[in-house]
């Protein structure tokens, strides 16, 4: 089981990170090749893991079927990548003609695409998120080891999703375009979500599930928190890094 659920995983980085290159050149035929796309992109794709994984952390104790849940999330992120694909490029020209009067206050009509822009783009991100603590779930059960198996998951995930970004920019968009580049990814995330499903019917089908461990805890300890806000700096840290890159990259090289 372990083997396959890291299988999956892997597939389901390499899918993400070919969509959030696509949404990166998208974006800016949206918006602009400037850093303001590029940041958007990176906010609602971070914000969007957050938001997914503190939705999963507060209900995991009623994660009955995780590899069932698992494979309904990688539906929702192809399914939501693709739309966002297709439905990116038509933003202007769907916006026009209801935020014409706001023409003459670039500020506020900027503000406003911006915001649209960053919630087409949370939504299959929040899908994304849900998908790493509720794959760490199934294969805790099998395997108690958490911290062993957070580190495989992870670490074969990001693997993936390396694979993923030099994938799609150097083979998939040159010779494929951006559409077919997008069914790509969303052929990825049907096959880990099927292979998902015909786990969970090996693993979980028969039946009802053994009844959750009582792990009521109290409020979180002031040294606890001291955790949370290191890794928000360090996350806040290395993606005000990230951008400063794109940065100094846009004036050396195409805003692709």
């Amino acid at each position: 089981m372990r083997k396959t659920l890291v299988l999956i995983f892997f597939l389901s980085g390499a899918s993400a990170l070919i969509f959030e290159a696509l949404w990166f050149r998208l974006a800016g035929l949206s918006l602009g090749n400037s850093v303001w796309s590029a940041s958007l992109v990176l906010a609602a794709f971070m914000g969007g893991l957050a938001l997914g994984n503190g939705l999963v952390a507060r209900m995991h104790e009623r994660l009955a079927h995780p590899l069932r849940i698992y494979a309904a999330l990688e539906f929702a992120i192809g399914l939501g990548g693709i739309a966002v694909v297709l439905l990116l490029p038509q933003m202007s020209g769907l916006l026009g003609p209801l935020l014409g009067n706001l023409t003459d206050t670039p500020l506020l009509l900027n503000a406003v695409r911006l915001t649209i822009a960053f919630t087409i783009l949370l939504i299959p991100a929040i899908a994304m998120g849900a998908t790493l603590p509720v794959i760490v779930h199934a294969l805790t059960r099998q395997n108690p080891n958490f911290g062993s198996n957070i580190g495989r998951l992870y670490g074969w995930n990001t693997l993936g999703a390396t694979l993923g970004a030099f994938s799609a920019e150097l083979v998939f968009v040159p010779i494929l375009g951006v559409v077919s580049s997008g069914l790509i990814a969303l052929v990825l995330n049907l096959t880990a979500a099927v292979i998902a499903l015909r786990l969970s019917k090996d693993i979980e089908s028969d039946a009802t599930p053994a009844p959750a461990e009582s792990t009521q805890s109290g409020p979180i300890s002031w040294r606890s928190r001291r955790f949370l806000a290191v890794a928000f700096l360090s996350g806040a840290l290395m993606l005000a890094l990230e951008v400063v890159w794109f940065r100094f990259l846009l004036l050396t090289m195409p805003g692709t």
